[in-house]
């Protein structure tokens, strides 16, 4: 197949040209999506193979989505979806297009954090709308949303499993006109009985408000010192990571400590880590580690809220104004994002 330049977008075959902004003097509007919108499939962090594609299809058109992707989002160097022009490229497309009205990215992986210091930010500033995913998107979320406050939402890439659950607590991405209770799937719950990584536990009661932000335990991590790092003053942060053993967590949760990140939070809600109970001899687990680390901060906290690199997940906007009751496992969403 003949290559496609950077600013050619593929849409069932035919050629769409990048329109380029520079002359856009006026900042639109934020809007919330809206079935038969097009959204903008990319690939910022690792590599794909077309059965992603098919699915992320598959998924956004099931609950009422057009879609959008060049040809960019198989490309590979690597373990990278291409070469770092390429996928940063790739972002500022789908951002300067006005047909597409909101950008997914297909999957997570390793490379965010590598096209951070490149982003348009004025680009984006200029033409807000919603970006999704999770996992390595966390670095794109939330130094967008802070440098832009174009909406953000910490959701299940376009890839992932979308159960019911997880369908139905995409809720936020569409606006809300009332407050949006967040519950536990009942499927993780389930789950606990035989998996000690979904155990729900309370770390220390309290009731807080705040606005959110948060995501990959190891992107938040990776981020301190940067430009980038997130800004969790006043802030409900929630956290979540896989495949880590318990002295990663320690030293991870021990370097956001030391650099001040817990310093000023309200409230800590902690997903599944998913696979980072490693059953080992001469080893925390992975419950005495966060609470050996969390429980000191004397902090709103829990473990095992149904988000993190599993099934049944719900979504988060960044930025958005939230109550968080852990004493009861609740986390009410009072603004959409927008």
């Amino acid at each position: 197949m003949k290559r496609r330049t950077f600013n050619e977008l593929v849409v069932k075959g035919s050629l769409i040209p990048f329109i380029p902004v520079e002359n856009e003097t006026m900042i639109k509007k934020k809007v919330p999506l809206k079935k038969g919108d097009t959204i903008g499939l990319i690939t910022p962090s690792g590599r794909i193979d077309q059965s992603r594609i098919d699915k992320a299809k598959k998924n956004l058109e099931a609950i009422g989505f057009k879609v959008k992707y060049s040809q960019n989002v198989l490309a590979q160097k690597g373990y990278l979806a291409g070469e770092d022009k390429t996928r940063l490229n790739e972002i500022h497309a789908m951002y300067a297009d006005p047909e597409v009205k909101g950008i997914w990215c297909i999957r997570g992986g390793y490379g965010a954090t590598r096209i951070l210091d490149h982003l348009d930010f004025n680009l984006i500033k200029k033409n807000p709308k919603p970006l999704l995913g999770y996992s390595d998107i966390t670095a794109l979320l939330n130094s967008i949303h802070q440098k832009t406050n174009s909406p953000c939402f910490h959701a299940p890439v376009a890839s992932s499993n979308f159960s019911p659950y997880t369908k139905n607590n995409l809720a936020p991405i569409f606006g809300i006109k009332r407050p949006i209770e967040i519950e536990q799937a009942k499927e993780n719950t389930e789950t606990a009985v035989s998996n000690s990584d979904f155990e729900s536990y309370l770390i220390t009661s309290g009731r807080v408000e705040g606005k959110l932000c948060g995501g990959n335990l190891s992107l938040l991590a990776a981020l301190m010192g940067t430009k980038h790092e997130v800004d969790t003053r006043n802030k409900i942060v929630f956290i979540e990571d896989i495949g880590e053993a318990p002295y990663r967590i320690d030293r991870m949760l021990t370097q956001l400590i030391a650099a001040g990140f817990f310093n000023k939070v309200k409230g800590i809600v902690l997903g599944v880590f998913l696979g980072c109970d490693k059953e080992k001899e001469n080893t925390l687990s992975l419950k005495e580690v966060i609470l050996d680390r969390i429980k000191p901060l004397g902090i709103p906290a829990v473990y095992g809220f149904s988000f993190g690199h599993i099934d049944h997940q719900c979504t988060f906007p960044i930025g958005a104004n939230a109550i968080f009751d852990a004493n009861n496992f609740k986390l009410t969403l009072t603004e959409d994002g927008y």
